[in-house]
This record gives structure tokens, sequence and C-alpha cells, in this order.
């Protein structure tokens, strides 16, 4: 080998070390795992990059996109939203401050079912470019159920209901014993016009009563469980419901108490203005009767 042909092959070796130490030196950062957003709150959509000495603001491309749909873009020093999709609009912000420390992270705000996707965070500078590629979950927390009971001589029938939550819940049954009875359930999860879920779910029990039913509702992507038990009794055609929130008696009670105390309620409020000027009668009469026996007294008083 020719010592020419020596140094050009040391000559390369050394560019192809350089560009990988370069290649290697500038490489943005991004979640690994999806990121999970809870809906109608903000988010910030996380995005790194190294800037060693040589950053400038001026010669900095940062770009945010799904696919080719555009969220936001910088360059030139400032902002660039001419292209931003409609659905974005007054919704993102960067971090200009942070920018000279390699923040390139996207605020996303009002968060709603249709961001949920793959995001792409796209660095370039003077030390470099890459583009990275990211995912996004919606999740949002259902609410305390709503318990709603109809009790008879044969039966009970508990409905718990639970709106607003994302993504779709599990929903189970325990009886007194732990025992998984959903089997025995009906439940229903329907979709509102956001995307939400709401879930209506019955639980028929036949005959007298006297248990303690767990409802469970989970959801898997936030961690929520929400966990209520029922307490159950049966006897002599009464039935009541305890949870804690919810207790009720004998329903033909409740039909024929709750006509009557309208009624005395409906009375009452009808016979106030006659009470107020029968007692304001009474009291102009008692000062006028007063007066005139102290005028009585003071004529027959000797000068």
């Amino acid at each position: 080998m020719s010592w020419k042909s020596w140094v050009a092959q040391r000559c390369f070796v050394s560019l192809l070390i350089i560009k990988a130490s370069y290649s290697v030196e500038f490489e943005i950062s991004v979640p690994r795992e999806p990121q999970l957003a809870i809906v109608g709150q903000y988010v910030v959509l996380d995005c790194s990059f190294p800037v060693g000495k040589a950053w400038d603001l001026d010669n900095s491309v940062i770009t945010w996109q799904r696919g080719l749909e555009v969220i936001h873009s910088f360059y030139h020093g400032q902002d660039q939203l001419d292209r931003q999709s409609s659905h974005y609009t007054n919704r993102t912000s960067l971090y200009h401050s942070e920018m000279e420390r390699g923040n390139a992270s996207l605020r996303l705000g009002r968060t709603n079912l249709g961001d949920k996707g793959d995001y792409t965070c796209s660095v370039s500078t003077l030390l470099g470019s890459e583009t990275k590629t990211f995912a996004l979950k919606l999740a949002a927390y259902y609410p305390e159920p709503h318990l709603k009971f109809t009790a008879s001589p044969r039966d009970v029938e508990l409905l718990l209901t639970s709106q607003g939550g994302y993504p779709r819940p599990s929903v189970h049954w325990l009886d007194d014993s732990g025992d998984d009875v959903t089997n025995n359930t009906v439940t229903n999860i329907s979709e509102d016009t956001q995307g939400l879920y709401t879930v209506f779910s019955t639980l028929n029990l036949q005959g007298q009563v006297n248990e303690t039913i767990a409802f469970v509702l989970k959801n898997k992507d936030l961690g929520q469980e929400i966990r209520r038990e029922i307490t159950l009794h049966s006897a002599n055609e009464r039935s009541s419901v305890e949870n804690g929130r919810i207790s009720g008696d004998n329903k033909k009670r409740w039909t024929i108490l709750v006509p009557i105390v309208t009624f005395v309620l409906l009375l009452f409020v009808l016979l106030m203005p006659a009470l107020r000027k029968m007692c304001h009668g009474h009291h102009r009469n008692h000062h006028l009767s007063t007066k005139h026996h102290q005028d009585h007294q003071s004529s027959q008083m000797p000068f």
C-alpha cells in the first residue's frame, strides 16, 4: 500500500468516525411510551434536543406534526402558524425561553378525544437534525355512580349509572362471598357526541334479599377503581338499600307521604297572606283599644 493510499484511507476512516460521533451527538429525546392526557386539561408533549456551543435561535427549526397535518412550526426565530391545522388553533405553544436549553416541548391545551394519535417532533439546528414519533392517549375519569333501585315483594332491581368517562370501563358485580355475579346483570355502554362513555348496569335479585352487593368499575388507563357496597334488607314486603349515600324504605309509604306533605305546604303558602292580614288587624285593634282606655282614664283624672 502506497503512502498516499494509506493517508487517504486514514482520512476516510477519520471522516466516518467524525460523522458517526456527530450523528450520535445530535439526538432528540421523546417519550418511549405513549403519553397520557386527561380530556379537557392541557398536556405537555415532551421533546428535547442537544444544543452544544453552536446553537443559534435564528438557524433552528422546530416542527410538530401528525402525519401531514401541521400542529406547530417555529423558524426564523418565531412561531410560524400559517399552515397550522384548524383543529389546533389557539391551543398550542412552545417554551421559547427554554429553547436555548434544548426544550422543544409542545403545550397542547383543552385536549379532546380528537387529539389522540401519533405525534412527530422534528428539530433542525446547526448541529444536525432528527425526527421522532410517539403516541398520545386520552382518558377521562368516571364520576361517582348514581344509584336507582326498584323494590317489590318479588325482587329488587339495582341500576348504577356513571357518565362521561373514557375509555370503556370494566364493570363487575360481586356478592357477599366475593363471587362474581356479573353474568346476572345487564350492562349497556353508550357513547355521547364527544366520544365519552355512559355506563348503565342493572342487577336483578329475585325473592327476599338480605346481603351486601359490591359494584366495581375500573378505568385501566387512569388506574381508577370505583367500588361501592350496597346492603340490601328485605322482610314482610319492606325493602331498603343503603350505601352510605342512599337510604330508601317501603315505596308505598313514600307514595302516600309525599302528596300529604306537598298539600300541607301548599295550604300554608296560600293561607299565609290571610294570616298576616288577620294578625295585623288584631294588633291594630288592640293598639286602638289601649289608646282609648288611656284617654278615658286621663279624662277622669282631677285637675
